[in-house]
């Protein structure tokens, strides 16, 4: 049987900006609740995607929360069979990874990653 040793997650800055609807308490002239929300576009950000080694992924808007979920630091390996940490990744992305192309040689017939 092999372990399959993965990154717990991997990281992702999505370039440009991006809308998101802000919700703010609505509240009378002298600032005293009034119940309910007031909603408004704004443009911000567009923030990060987390990836898992399951096949989900979440989009994270800030950088503050980005800390807060401890993201911002090397992602330790998981042994995905039994949950045990296995120390930190490799520099090597599983988006890199997946984007690599795959040759067959003529002669050796072997498989070679460029």
């Amino acid at each position: 049987m092999t372990e399959q040793i993965k990154p717990r997650f991997e990281v992702h800055k999505i370039e440009g900006k991006a809308k998101r609807k802000i919700a703010s308490p609505k509240a009378d002239k002298e600032g005293k609740l009034l119940g309910g929300f007031d909603f408004a576009d704004k443009e911000v950000d567009a923030g990060w995607m987390v990836y898992f080694p399951n096949g989900a992924s979440i989009h994270v808007w800030t950088e503050e929360e980005m800390e807060r979920q401890g993201f911002l630091g090397k992602a330790h390996l998981v042994n995905m069979e039994t949950g045990d940490d296995m120390g930190t990744a490799s520099d090597t992305s599983l988006r890199a990874r997946s984007e690599q192309k795959v040759k067959v040689s003529k002669t050796s017939k072997v498989h070679h990653v460029t």
